[in-house]
């Protein structure tokens, strides 16, 4: 029977794998696993990175490398 943890699990543990990525503020390789990991083109890719940026910026901001103002500098939108 299924208790409708599993794609929640999995997906955690898909994260788990970009997360560091996106606190170090590595965001081109953050999306390149995205895309590997999810199986999404480039600009689902970049949505979800910026979907993620903005709950773990809201839930752990003191894991992060750079600063919000900064993060996004350099990283233009497609």
């Amino acid at each position: 029977m299924d208790d409708g943890t599993a794609p929640t699990q999995q997906a955690e543990q898909l994260w788990s794998k970009v997360d560091p990525l996106i606190f170090e503020g590595r965001r081109i390789h953050a999306v390149i696993q995205i895309r590997e990991a999810f199986g999404v083109g480039l600009h689902a890719g970049v949505d979800l990175l910026r979907e993620r940026y903005e709950t773990l910026r809201s839930e752990r901001p003191e894991d992060f490398k750079v600063g919000h103002h900064d993060y996004w500098d350099g990283f233009g939108s497609l």
